[in-house]
């Protein structure tokens, strides 16, 4: 285990260390469940052939959708992600513990283990300490295979992509020198006057980027190595690049991060001048806010009851179930985000429901204006045991989406459409319409969609049931196997329900479905069952839509006996 800190935390926000090179991190209670100690891991395996290709395994089902088939940041999904993925080919990590601008396998193993605040990038800590391992290897031999063949350690034929093991092992063994591993000296207490040191040296320093009080309101014009737009981080929101333990804001002190606007102060700044701001920074967050903002896999038991399931989100049997809270992540990020929701299950003999609520401060319910967005809230379950790629499902491995929008919610007794919002616009006459009659007068309120051939309205004569302006259900659900696949299922088919209430400043959204599906395709429940669930918010006044949303990582959902 690596040599490092011990952390606790004071009620006043404020966190004093005991700084030694023997002593451990104390145990962080994150709910029930401690963190691991400072080095994450127990025991490091040495890279081998077989742990290398469970890596490629592992990377390309989770991680290539994003970085890429080849780890240059242009996976299928990187168009809707900000920050973009990072891109391993040009081997420059954010997180890195070192002095000469590389990061070590001890970098990276954390970076996979916990995850990137701030970014799409979610933990991995479900996964095995094995398998992280063995992600951490195959994420090296993509950041070094380039710089191995453009030194000439790499020629000829093993240049290619049948490269002989015994290279790629030559890869994996490269090390950072033990003189450029960073050493974290004893810290100091945490005292009054060293805050106040902090502060104004922050104010000198940082402020300019992170603004006066930290909340990331300082230069927004700014661009990383590769000439995308970033954003310095709101310290109080508790968003950081790693954490904001001693250790790794040490880390960040001192070694700056590649590829990005955060400098080094190695060289600018004395030892204590460095404690000081630390413990500024941390005295930034408040209490429980930096732990809201990690995602992490949860349990969701749905509890077993006997009456009906009534549709009604302020229903008896609610306030019965257990409600478990299920961090979100925006995968184009904004710091007006919707932060979690409250997840609660319940089936019966022959129906099982799910109420989501979360916090919002505006409903948005508008699907007719072009600039309006709807809020909305998804459900995505997969019956593998080991469950595909979070977003979206893969081939051979299909997810099952339950979709409800506020705009489907009925209004005044049917849908609003162009001619309820703008009911004086100028509408031409078409032939398809079915209930006008020749020289009387046309009015656009009259030209209601449903009044006219499908036919000529193609996705509803296709018998799209997202087109069909008679719609009458508020949930749908779909199917998917990788990004674009996704297929709404006709309603007659599979019966989804849902109903949403915004009320002070909440949406309590109930969706509610049979235990068991309509062919032996589709996704059925039952007692003692274990599957995995995530979730999808949309938030209207966000400008979210389609792709762009708060998601979370993949649960665990079981049926209680």
């Amino acid at each position: 285990m690596k040599k490092g800190l011990n952390k606790t935390k004071c009620l006043t926000g404020l966190l004093s260390f005991l700084g030694a090179v023997s002593i451990f991190l104390i145990l962080i209670f994150i709910g029930n469940e401690p963190v691991e100690s400072q080095g994450f891991y127990e025991e490091k395996p040495a890279p081998s052939k077989k742990l290398f290709k469970r890596g490629e395994v592992l990377y390309q089902k989770q991680c290539a959708v994003c970085h890429g088939i080849k780890g240059a940041g242009d996976g299928k999904a990187a168009y809707l992600l900000y920050p973009k993925p990072r891109d391993f080919v040009s081997d420059k990590f954010r997180l890195i513990s070192t002095t000469n601008q590389e990061a070590s396998n001890d970098d990276i193993f954390k970076a996979i283990k916990r995850g990137m605040a701030g970014s799409s990038m979610p933990p991995w800590k479900h996964l095995s300490e094995e398998d992280r391992w063995a992600l951490v290897y195959y994420v090296r031999y993509l950041s070094e295979i380039e710089s191995f063949k453009k030194s000439g350690e790499m020629q000829g034929e093993i240049a290619g992509d049948n490269i002989p093991w015994e290279s790629i092992h030559k890869i994996l063994s490269k090390h950072v020198p033990s003189e450029k591993v960073i050493t974290i000296p004893e810290e100091p207490k945490v005292t009054q006057e060293g805050l106040a040191r902090g502060r104004e040296l922050f104010k000198a320093s940082c402020a300019g980027c992170h603004g006066m009080q930290g909340r990331g309101d300082g230069q927004q014009n700014m661009v990383d190595s590769k000439g995308l737009p970033t954003k310095p981080r709101d310290l109080t929101a508790g968003v950081f690049k790693g954490d904001s333990s001693s250790e790794e804001l040490y880390f960040r002190m001192i070694a700056g991060m590649p590829g990005s606007p955060m400098p080094s102060y190695n060289e600018v700044f004395t030892q204590e001048q460095i404690w000081d701001l630390i413990h500024f920074v941390q005295s930034l967050v408040p209490e429980g806010k930096e732990e809201k903002t990690q995602l992490k896999q949860v349990q969701i038991t749905a509890q077993r009851i006997s009456d009906e399931i009534d549709m009604n989100p302020f229903a008896q049997h609610w306030s019965k179930a257990n409600s478990v809270y299920v961090s979100l992540t925006p995968l184009w990020w904004r710091d007006d985000r919707i932060e979690g929701v409250d997840i609660r299950a319940i089936y019966n003999e022959d129906k099982i429901a799910f109420k989501l609520t979360w916090s919002d401060p505006k409903e948005d319910d508008n699907l007719v204006e072009v600039q309006s967005f709807s809020d909305g809230a998804a459900l995505q379950f997969s019956m593998d045991n080991d469950p595909p790629f979070f977003g979206m499902g893969a081939a051979g491995q299909p997810v099952y989406i339950w979709h409800w929008k506020a705009g489907w919610e009925e209004k005044e007794s049917e849908r609003q459409d162009i001619e309820t919002q703008y009911p004086h616009t100028a509408t031409d006459f078409y032939e398809s319409q079915k209930n006008y009659e020749h020289g009387t007068a046309f009015e656009t309120a009259h030209s209601k969609t449903k009044f006219h051939d499908p036919k000529y309205t193609t996705g509803w004569g296709a018998g799209n049931p997202v087109s069909d302006p008679t719609k009458e259900e508020t949930a749908e659900e779909g199917i998917s196997e990788g990004m674009g696949s996704y297929t709404a299922q006709r309603p007659k088919m599979e019966k989804v329900d849902a109903r949403g209430i915004w009320t002070n400043g909440k949406w309590h959204v109930v969706f509610v479905r049979p235990l068991k599906g309509s062919d032996k395709g589709s996704l059925k429940f039952k007692s003692g069952d274990t599957s995995s669930v995530a979730f999808a918010i949309w938030d209207g006044a966000g400008g979210d839509r389609n792709g762009q949303k708060m998601v979370s990582i993949w649960n665990k959902l079981i049926l209680e006996k």
